[in-house]
């Protein structure tokens, strides 16, 4: 449990630091591309789609893992917080689940299209280059199935803590 604990922190935290470096790389484009742009007439060719299929899913999808590890997803525990132990425990572990096998079939589909759009070479015109767009296409499944990992163990480190407790 201890190894698997310290794996799933690695990820998500590599995960994290990769989307918090991603957002002021972004950042750093789009001031550059905007700068240029206004003040040399010399806009950043594929700025647009950079931003758009690579840095964004990265943002996004590689963070999720952390935001869950950290305990930062939002929850309204209105009705669970009046429950005995046991039923909201069982209930935690429930919505665990059910959360854990939803991500897992969203990421076989996902990784399903992004098979598909790797075998096929997906990718978009910018105007004095082809940009290949199918390798963030794999972040999806990929961080849905660290997701729902992440959520299934932290509820049970969460329950093994209380008992501990």
């Amino acid at each position: 449990m201890r190894t698997l604990d310290r794996l799933l922190t690695g990820v998500s935290t590599a995960g994290g630091v990769i989307g918090g470096i991603s957002l002021m790389l972004m950042l750093l484009l789009i001031m550059a591309d905007v700068t240029l742009k206004y003040l040399m007439d010399l806009p950043i060719t594929g700025t647009l789609e950079i931003v758009s299929y690579y840095f964004m899913p990265i943002v996004v999808y590689l963070a999720l893992p952390y935001v869950e590890r950290s305990g930062e997803h939002i929850s309204v525990p209105l009705v669970t917080e009046r429950l005995p132990d046991r039923v909201r425990r069982a209930l935690a572990l429930l919505v665990a689940f059910m959360s854990a096998g939803y991500l897992l079939v969203v990421a076989w589909a996902c990784g399903q299209k992004a098979l598909a759009l790797t075998q096929s070479g997906d990718g978009v015109n910018v105007i004095y280059f082809d940009l290949r767009i199918w390798p963030p296409r794999w972040l999806v499944p990929i961080a849905f199935v660290l997701l729902a990992i992440q959520i299934v163990h932290g509820t049970f480190r969460k329950h093994s803590e209380e008992q501990t407790r």
